[in-house]
């Protein structure tokens, strides 16, 4: 993750090192999407919020820091901010939560949820 590094006190500050031709695997995929709130197995349609997010890039004014035990955490040099998650994580939630209503207001979750309840009269 890391290229040059600065420390401040007992904290180190580093550079992301941002590859753009990294291919997350399937596993980190759905792995991040249980993170960001898609049940990867009822929500395929929306895999591909995950599939963007865990290679968002950080935003210009946040930067990986290093505390003293080791842990990597994001603050934003512009406001003070700092949080464990990275700062896009919370952005994914949100357009999960979004697509999520778009898809229902469409019928797209509600199709599937129909077929389980035929598929379900049918066993009966």
């Amino acid at each position: 993750m890391a290229g040059a590094m600065v420390r401040i006190g007992d904290q180190l500050i580093l550079e992301e090192d941002y590859d753009e031709t990294y291919i997350p695997s399937e596993q980190e995929i759905q792995d991040f999407a249980r993170e960001i709130g898609i049940d990867p197995e009822k929500e395929p349609e929306l895999i591909w919020l995950a599939r963007e997010g865990i290679v968002a890039p950080l935003p210009p004014e946040w930067k990986p820091c290093q505390d003293i035990t080791g842990e990597i955490y994001y603050f934003n040099f512009a406001n003070g901010q700092s949080t464990w998650d990275h700062p896009c994580d919370d952005h994914y939630r949100e357009l999960v939560v979004q697509e999520r209503e778009k898809l229902l207001a469409r019928g797209g979750l509600k199709k599937k949820e129909k077929k389980k309840k035929k598929e379900k009269k049918e066993k009966k």
